[in-house]
């Protein structure tokens, strides 16, 4: 059973959030301070500030509640998700599932441009308005089912197309693995690393496997810390996340500088993000995730359903086409002109046109 849903958070919640950044003690910066270190201190205090006094968060709740969104208990967990019907008769619904440190928002921009087809866009348990079980974290093949369930038992689909990067990327590849009669297809933004060409020997990889390797390599290095703090003491960062706007910011926002095509952002994608985890207080419940995907997963299995690639130029650590062919069953695989990690919040056209081709794609095979 399903309940409707708004977002709405109160005034006083944005004076107290005001009230936060404007108490907010800022380190000095570094010489030459351009991000190489972490967080770069002044484009944070330049966010802080606009956050604090121009911001305007009423300005996309309306926006999104134009959408109908609903909540609804599977296995213990209360699920939030937007639900909006397409206008298209015949066509397979969508599935889009997001990843950290973003939310639904990664795909609102494109909701007017798949008015076409019955969207689904549930918020990961920690996320937003989701909530965890008691043990604290899920992990991606846990959530699997329980959109699996959502799709069919809440909203009575018998088949579908799902689509995810990052955490939504795993979650996407275990339904395809579980239920290739009801997921018609997958179309992926990032297949996430590939583990196997790290792993193995230099003589034994093609040119551009070896490359990879070395870059991932590299990556692991300079920026693969997060995921260890994350995985491990996800509520020592917990602290951090709850209590300061700047800490919560800082600890965000060095992600999407690092992963974007920076220069399609705004300050107010930026905000947007930044204020639905402070006012759902998720910033330390999102991150559970990492735990549990680090530590209790199981075995995937195979993917035998169709599955579309869109490779974005500046997302984290590209896998080499040829492998990503050797591993998925590709029927479609497109090189995006721009973009990085967060897919459709930096290029939602490109991302809808491109789906979109997908999906009649395999109408047309059935």
């Amino acid at each position: 059973m399903k309940t409707d849903f708004h977002i709405h958070f109160a005034d006083e919640q944005f004076e107290e959030l005001r009230r936060r950044i404007s108490m907010t003690r800022l380190p000095e910066p570094i010489e030459g301070d351009n991000w190489s270190l972490g967080t770069d201190v002044h484009y944070l205090s330049s966010l802080l500030t606009y956050w604090r006094d121009s911001y305007d968060w009423r300005r996309k709740e309306a926006e999104l509640n134009q959408y109908p969104q609903f909540t609804c208990e599977l296995d213990g967990v209360t699920i939030h998700f937007f639900h909006i019907p397409g206008s298209r008769k015949g066509s397979l619904p969508l599935l889009l599932t997001h990843g950290w440190p973003d939310s639904f928002l990664r795909y609102a921009k494109a909701f007017p441009l798949l008015s076409e087809f019955d969207l689904v866009v549930p918020s990961l348990p920690g996320f937003a308005f989701s909530t965890l079980p008691p043990k604290g974290f899920l992990n991606n093949a846990e959530v699997a089912e329980l959109w699996h369930k959502l799709m069919t038992e809440v909203l009575g689909y018998r088949e579908y197309i799902a689509s995810g990067g990052d955490m939504g990327r795993g979650v996407t590849c275990y339904l395809a693995a579980r239920y290739p009669k009801e997921v018609r297809g997958i179309y992926l933004t990032d297949v996430g690393s590939a583990g196997a060409i790290v792993a193995s020997a230099d003589d034994v990889l093609t040119p551009s496997e070896l490359d990879y390797k070395r870059r991932a390599l590299e990556w692991t290095r300079m920026e693969g810390a997060y995921i260890n703090i994350n995985s491990t003491k996800p509520q020592t960062l917990a602290f951090m996340l709850s209590d300061s706007p700047a800490g919560m910011a800082a600890w965000i926002v060095e992600k999407y500088h690092s992963w974007s095509d920076w220069p399609l952002l705004t300050m107010d994608d930026l905000c947007d993000c930044l204020t639905l985890y402070w006012m759902t207080n998720t910033g330390y419940t999102s991150i559970r995730a990492y735990h549990g995907n680090s530590f209790t997963l199981p075995p995937m299995g195979e993917i035998t359903v169709p599955t579309a690639i869109a490779a974005f130029p500046h997302d984290v650590l590209p896998v080499p086409r040829e492998w990503v062919e050797k591993h998925y069953p590709v029927v479609r695989y497109t090189n995006m002109a721009r973009g990085g990690h967060f897919t459709a919040l930096e290029q939602p056209r490109e991302f809808a046109e491109d789906i979109t081709h997908f999906a009649d794609m395999l109408v047309s095979r059935a």
